[in-house]
C-alpha cells in the first residue's frame, strides 16, 4: 500500500467511536396533561427478552440506513400506536456511550394528543404506559450510587506477553448508577440517566 492509497482511505473520513456493537434511539416524550408538561415513559412488557418490566422511554435499535431521529420517532410510533405526525421532534440531548459497547442518541419530542388516553400502547411491547410531572423532576435531585467497573481476563489471556506478567493490574473504571421514586415507581439505570442529562440542560 502506498501513501495514495492511505490518503485515499483516510482523507475525508468522519470518524466513530470504536468497540461499539449497536446503536440506539430514544425519545424523551413530553405531554401536556391539565396544563402541566409530563415526561411519559413505558414499562418493558413481560414478553421481552431483554429487560422486561424495567422502566424505559420509547426507543429501540437504529436500523440500517435511518437516521438517528427517525429511529426515535419509529420506534415512538411503533410502541405507543400513534402516528408519525403526533410525534414533534424539538431538539436531541447529549447520548450516552455506555460501558456496554453500545450508544444511545436521546430526543426531545412533543406528543400532540388532545389526551393521554389516546395513546394506547402496543402490548406485545409495552405493559403500561405512566407519566412524571416535569416539575417534579426539575424540583428532586436523582439518586446516585457508584459501581465499580473491572476487567476480567479469559483463562488463556497471554499474560506473559506482558512487563508485569500475572502481576499486570488492569484499570478499574467508576459507573454512576442514578434514581428517581415517583409514586411507587422506579426509574432507574440509562433510563434515569438520560432523564437526569435533560433535566440538566434545563437547569444550566
Amino acid at each position: 500500500m502506498n501513501i495514495k492509497e492511505i490518503e485515499a482511505k483516510i482523507k475525508n473520513r468522519i470518524p466513530g467511536p470504536t468497540r461499539i456493537q449497536h446503536y440506539f434511539s430514544v425519545l424523551i416524550p413530553l405531554i401536556k396533561i391539565d396544563g402541566e408538561i409530563h415526561l411519559l415513559y413505558e414499562v418493558r412488557s413481560q414478553n421481552l427478552n431483554s429487560q422486561p418490566g424495567q422502566i424505559s422511554f420509547p426507543g429501540g435499535r437504529i436500523e440500517r440506513g435511518e437516521e438517528f431521529s427517525q429511529a426515535a420517532v419509529r420506534e415512538s410510533s411503533e410502541e405507543l400506536l400513534i402516528p408519525e405526525s403526533k410525534i414533534e421532534l424539538i431538539g436531541e440531548t447529549d447520548y450516552l456511550i455506555t460501558p456496554f459497547n453500545f450508544i444511545i442518541y436521546a430526543f426531545v419530542g412533543k406528543i400532540n394528543v388532545d389526551s393521554i388516553e389516546e395513546i394506547k400502547a402496543n402490548n406485545y411491547e409495552v405493559e403500561e404506559i405512566f407519566t412524571v410531572p416535569l416539575k417534579f423532576l426539575l424540583n428532586n435531585q436523582a439518586e446516585k450510587y457508584a459501581a465499580v467497573l473491572k476487567s476480567e481476563f479469559d483463562q488463556d489471556f497471554p499474560y506473559h506477553l506482558l512487563p508485569q506478567g500475572e502481576r499486570y493490574n488492569p484499570r478499574q473504571g467508576d459507573y454512576q448508577i442514578y434514581f428517581y421514586r415517583y409514586q411507587g415507581r422506579v426509574i432507574w439505570g440509562i433510563t434515569a440517566e438520560i432523564t437526569k442529562t435533560f433535566i440538566d440542560i434545563l437547569k444550566h
